[in-house]
């Protein structure tokens, strides 16, 4: 009887195998082919005559090639620093552009020691580097940019396992207190309990648990600025053809089930006569109930795409992007059709409005990585996305070339005025000895922040961090003892971000 049972079951999925689910629609938001730009300094570390396919209103050129091994995720420093796991090297590299010319000026070491180390935030102060089964803290004592003192944030994630997935993300919830880290399986398909899952803790590391499940590999994870609920997006299972399972990009929900490794799409059951799948046999009733849960996924792009980086747009894209998000697709390579490798780009997925939890369609945001898709030769694969405060965008390449590439949006843009919150910034005098006035007007309360920085992009000073209301306003900023030199001032208010240049005379 139970051999009975097993063939049907076999037979069942068989059938239910050959469904595919529904993609999310695929547009254009309007690209062109441009030539990328390589200043003078990389020209002998980037190949020459390369073409992408980038949005209308921008320009692509290299940020910063060579001295990298396998460049991963990128994030800002408080004082605008981009910053970049490498992680190969075991490293994380700084690289600042004082001058603000969108060149990075040099590359130099920001914290050291690491292994497997994919992912990089700022939180309050402190730089945070995962590992496979724990998450440094790293501060900069002496503010020299080095971050000299580590301790261990998190330890022991994934109950210490390592093999198969090894990269970790991490996400901070300022607003909730949290913190959720990715944790990808350490296999194709099988059962486990302390992987394939997304680990939540307290904002002080403390306190695990597991937020969700079914989750195969969760690289990009990132809060939605409006809703503040955890995004992701997830790599799928392998050796079930080419089309099978698509990638989804979808809300993570507390204590909820992500599909992984029965079903996919929304509720599709594998087939389970497939190699390596027939180990998760026999499905019990406990499977069947976490499959009834699933919601479907907010959207659904093309099997092995290889989906990493997740990050949200805002209004320095436009009232048509402005809601929506970019990820970058690092690509298949086990395709059995030689003609139809996937992915090697960044796409983004577009959203309605900041409370829409159904991507209305996805469009290429920056394509052409890959050059022949019968032989798969490609010169970059898309990994980390950076999004700075005036609308730059920031792509890492961690194979075929690694490099740091940087989108600039034309300055005849098509963001209205009437989105901008912070105007009106001035600093007088300028020069300055001792003490000089920070003016500015807000359309809108917010919370601003200052930052005072040298020409090596360091910060020098934590000057403002408080809310203000609609209005003009005025505050005295003290610089007595200073060394005599040129001074950035960034001043962010939201999404808005403005640097000035100061000159200090003591």
């Amino acid at each position: 009887m139970k051999k009975y049972l097993y063939a049907l079951f076999i037979l069942f999925t068989g059938s239910v195998f050959s469904q595919s689910a529904a993609l999310t629609p695929v547009s254009d938001i309007g690209v062109h082919s441009v030539s990328v730009i390589v200043p003078s300094k990389y020209i002998s570390a980037f190949p020459a005559g390369r073409i992408l396919n980038i949005p209308t209103n921008y320009t692509v050129s290299v940020y910063h090639a060579g001295g990298l091994n396998k460049p991963r995720f990128m994030a800002f420093s408080p004082s605008g620093i981009l910053h970049v796991s490498d992680m190969n090297a075991g490293k994380v590299f700084a690289l600042p552009d004082a001058n603000m010319d969108g060149v990075a000026d040099t590359i130099r070491e920001a914290a050291t020691g690491f292994s497997n180390n994919h992912d990089v935030k700022f939180f309050k102060g402190a730089m945070y580097v995962t590992e496979t089964t724990r998450i440094w803290k790293c501060t900069d004592l002496n503010a020299d940019g080095f971050y000299e003192t580590k301790t261990i944030f998190i330890n022991n994630i994934g109950n210490n396992q390592t093999g198969g997935h090894v990269t970790r993300t991490l996400v901070f919830d300022s607003i909730n207190q949290k913190v959720y880290v990715s944790v990808g399986s350490s296999c194709n398909v099988c059962r486990e309990t302390a992987r394939a899952i997304i680990e939540e803790y307290n904002e002080d590391g403390s306190n695990r648990s597991v937020f969700a499940t079914g989750v195969r590999n969760a690289v990009g994870m990132a809060m939605h600025p409006v809703t503040n609920r955890l995004w992701a997006n997830n790599n799928g299972s392998d050796l079930q053809g080419n089309e099978i399972p698509p990638e989804w990009i979808d809300i993570v929900r507390e204590n909820g089930f992500y599909g992984h490794p029965f079903v996919y799409g929304g509720g599709v059951w594998f087939n389970f006569a497939s190699a390596g799948y027939q180990a998760l046999l026999p499905i019990t009733a406990v499977d069947s109930a976490k499959v009834e849960t699933l919601v479907h996924p907010a959207a659904l792009i093309r099997a092995h795409s290889a989906p990493m980086a997740l990050a949200f747009l805002n209004e320095h894209f436009g009232t048509t992007l402005q809601h929506g998000f970019l990820s970058a697709l690092r690509g298949s390579w086990n395709t059995t059709d030689p003609n139809d490798f996937r992915g090697y780009k960044v796409i983004y997925g577009h959203l309605s409005s900041g409370q829409d939890t159904t991507v209305d369609y996805v469009a290429d945001f920056c394509s052409g990585f890959i050059t022949d898709t019968i032989n798969r030769i490609f010169w970059g694969r898309p990994v980390g996305i950076a999004i700075d405060n005036n609308g730059k965008v920031y792509i890492s390449s961690d194979e075929g070339n690694k490099f740091i590439l940087v989108l600039t949006p034309d300055e005849a843009s098509d963001v209205a005025e009437n989105n901008l919150i912070l105007t009106a910034v001035n600093l007088f005098p300028n020069p300055v000895k001792n003490q000089f006035t920070l003016s500015l007007t807000l359309t809108q309360s917010v919370r601003v922040r200052a930052v005072f920085s040298d020409i090596f992009g360091r910060e020098v000073l934590h000057l403002m961090d408080q809310n203000l209301s609609v209005g003009n306003h005025k505050q005295q900023m003290d610089v007595n003892g200073l060394p005599s030199g040129n001074y950035f001032i960034t001043i962010t208010a939201g999404q808005n971000s403005v640097v000035k240049k100061l000159i200090v005379i003591n």
